[in-house]
């Protein structure tokens, strides 16, 4: 009977964003799964997005790639990780050649190097200005690389993953060339071999930037040590009794000889799938050796002294080693102390938060978020999963209580075809939502009562009057469904029935073809007495301009100025968002501008879990219900955390935030969104829940987004 493979332990080291050079775009990303099947499956996802130009448009270009693959690679279930990286790199390289991000990028200026370890198997993806090193027995190999050119690519690209076998002992880097050519391939392995990962990576930044590095410096560093050790001396010699007045914790493993074998049952049958494409033909995993060379005088004493205190550190512990008992845990008695005393602490807190729950909320609220401190520290000091996952859900849920964030049900209105990029998303007020798919610039309608989406306007449609759209670029939605196509000019689409056959007409807009050639977003609305009126972001008039219909609707006046003074920052919108007053959602926040002017007593509060559950938030879409009145709601969503965020219009105060039950996916990758307000209950006395309708690649979904106990759920 063939060994066991060792069971390896990876540990990982990363820059925080605070420490982050301001000149550096890259974006660097480790997923470990939630849960122990996917864990198996899929393995842990490292990903470094390099850029070679600075900026922030970069910077959002970088983010949507490492977004795209960690997404895409999980979400498909369709066979083994070398076809899944594969398909989640191109399906990133088309979404940003089709995106605001990706406009204006030089051809192959981003790299990427992603990486997954599941078990003991390691899979690397290596492009452009991103690198991936290997080191071993004290040895720096590099991987063939599967693209010599990076992203924006072409439809051509191809991507050979590379396939090797992690062993106890090795380190691997995922690392911009920028920074290699800055530091150096020596001490990229000198601090692999002598220090913990995150220190290496700490280490590593510090001499960059020492030594007059700038811009690129994405790093991520990995170790794989073996597991079995500590796991056997802690299952046969517990060193703490720590866990003894803890019920329902005790030492991992349990089980045993049993516990080993039902794990290797589930692990061969979790994995049978990916094993069947994972053995399919493939090529012969190469890596060759590095030449590391010494480029300056400080670099070797470095590695001397980095050499002299390895060897400082091997005598001492081979001293003490000599001196403790055999079966005694040397390396790891400090951790295991740590995690005791971090998890007993937490266990505490949470007791005492949940019998204040109800009577002092807010006491019970600095209790979570103490039992939330200890289990991070839990963590960090190598606690397992199995002893801390059932106290972090409770501890969350407790959390989420008091945050007003809300678990909520999901359901899927309809599927959406094969190989679509969606954008936007309008409802026609006939049961069915219009999107646009950026691939090909096709305007779909959807049917919300029977699933099915049908092509309603495609680049080269005849309008009424003889025109010709040309590839659809934009949506918004008033009377009637607005279209832009890829010459600025509006054209409105009207749904003829419940089937979507419809009718596609131009906006004539007198003296001007259509509106500026780098206009942004555009926004429809109908005021309570009158037309409708489009607003639109044109940065090369550092205005947003106001286009009224006549009063006999055949037309629109030359558009007029609508904020009191020009401002350059137009240019910076990401959305715009009307009822009575307008909206801007720009870097990141949200704004409300009056009667064309800024209104700066309007900003929108801190959220709650910013400093524990969920820290940071990156908005992207907006929409909301009511006016600015005691019922006017403005929902953003999130695109880090994949949840809806609620604030009160008058002020901007926090309602509460919701995201799909169990944790699900649905919200991940939000296109395009709208609210459908809800209004009085039968009975008038409470308000019905607005409803919550968006689009992602995979599907429609819609959900309640109840605020506090006065609201309806059921309605």
């Amino acid at each position: 009977m063939p060994p066991m493979a060792t069971r390896l332990e990876i540990q990982h080291g990363l820059i925080s964003e605070r420490d982050r050079l301001s000149t550096s775009a890259d974006t660097v990303s480790v997923t470990r799964p939630s849960t122990g099947s996917k864990t198996r499956s899929k393995g842990v996802l490292f990903i470094v997005v390099g850029s070679a130009i600075p900026g922030p448009r970069a910077r959002e270009a970088t983010k949507l790639v490492a977004e795209t693959i960690r997404h895409e690679y999980y979400y498909d279930e369709s066979a083994g990780v070398p076809v899944c990286l594969e398909k989640a790199v191109k399906a990133a390289d088309r979404r940003l050649r089709s995106s605001r991000e990706g406009a204006g990028l030089p051809p192959g200026s981003l790299g990427v190097a992603a990486a997954v370890i599941r078990n003991n198997e390691l899979y690397l993806a290596t492009l452009g200005e991103a690198e991936a090193y290997l080191v071993r027995s004290a040895r720096l190999l590099m991987p063939d690389r599967s693209s010599p050119t990076g992203l924006p690519g072409t439809e051509e690209l191809t991507i050979d993953v590379w396939r090797g076998e992690l062993s106890v002992g090795d380190g691997l880097l995922l690392v911009a060339r920028n920074m290699t050519e800055t530091v150096g391939t020596e001490e990229l392995k000198s601090a692999v071999l002598t220090l913990h990962p995150q220190a290496a990576v700490e280490h590593l930044h510090h001499l960059f930037v020492a030594t007059g590095g700038a811009g690129s410096d994405g790093l991520i560093v990995v170790e794989a040590k073996e597991q079995t050790s500590r796991v056997q001396a802690r299952a046969t010699a517990p060193v703490s009794d720590a866990y003894g007045d803890l019920p329902g914790v005790m030492p991992e493993p349990v089980g045993g000889a049993v516990g080993s074998a039902m794990l290797g049952v589930r692990d061969g049958l979790d994995g049978l799938r990916d094993r069947f494409w994972d053995l399919m033909p493939h090529r012969r995993a190469k890596a060759h050796e590095v030449n590391a060379v010494h480029s300056r005088a400080e670099t070797r004493r470095r590695a001397a002294m980095g050499l002299l205190a390895l060897v400082t550190v091997v005598l001492v512990v081979g001293v003490v080693l000599t001196l403790v008992p055999r079966g005694s845990d040397v390396r790891d008695v400090g951790q295991i102390a740590g995690s005791d005393s971090a998890l007993a602490t937490a266990l505490d807190a949470a007791n005492r938060a949940d019998n204040l729950l109800q009577t002092e909320p807010g006491t019970a609220m600095e209790y979570y978020r103490e039992a939330w401190t200890e289990i991070e520290r839990a963590r960090a000091t190598g606690l397992s999963a199995t002893a801390l996952d059932e106290l972090e859900d409770r501890v969350r849920s407790g959390l989420d209580g008091l945050y007003n964030a809300k678990d909520v049900k999901v359901a899927r209105l309809a599927k959406l075809p094969n190989g679509l990029d969606p954008a936007y998303l309008v409802n026609d007020d006939r049961n069915g939502a219009v999107y646009l798919d950026r691939t090909d610039g096709t305007v779909y309608r959807a049917n919300l009562k029977n699933g099915s989406s049908a092509k309603i306007v495609t680049a080269g449609d005849k309008a009424s009057g003889g025109k010709t759209i040309g590839t659809p670029t934009q949506l918004s939605v008033s009377d009637y469904v607005i279209i832009v196509d890829d010459k600025g000019r509006p054209f409105r689409w009207s749904p003829s029935n419940s089937a979507g056959a419809g009718t596609l007409a131009k906006i004539n807009i007198r003296g001007r073809a259509g509106f500026e050639a780098d206009h942004g977003d555009i926004e429809a609305y109908k005021p309570p007495v009158g037309n409708y009126r489009m607003y639109v972001a044109e940065p090369s008039l550092n205005q947003i301009m106001k286009y009224s219909q006549d009063f006999d609707g055949s037309s629109f006046a030359a558009p007029a100025p609508w904020l009191s003074s020009a401002s350059s920052e137009v240019a910076n919108i990401d959305q715009l968002y009307i009822d009575f007053d307008m909206y801007t959602l720009f870097d990141d926040t949200l704004r409300r501008y009056v009667a064309g002017k800024w209104d700066g007593s309007f900003n929108l509060a801190d959220l709650p879990d910013d400093g524990d559950l969920r820290p940071g938030h990156d908005y992207r879409l907006v929409d909301g219900s009511g006016s600015d009145s005691s019922m006017g709601r403005a929902y953003l969503y999130d695109a880090k955390h994949g949840r809806i965020v609620g604030f009160d219009k008058v002020d901007g105060s926090y309602l509460g935030q919701w995201y799909p039950r169990g944790h699900g996916t649905q919200m991940d990758d939000v296109r395009g969104m709208y609210v459908i307000a809800g209004g009085l209950n039968n009975k008038k006395t409470k308000r019905k829940p607005d409803q919550l309708v968006w689009v992602t690649p995979d599907g429609i979904y819609r959900t309640t987004l109840a605020v506090g106990t006065n609201e309806d759920e059921s309605a």
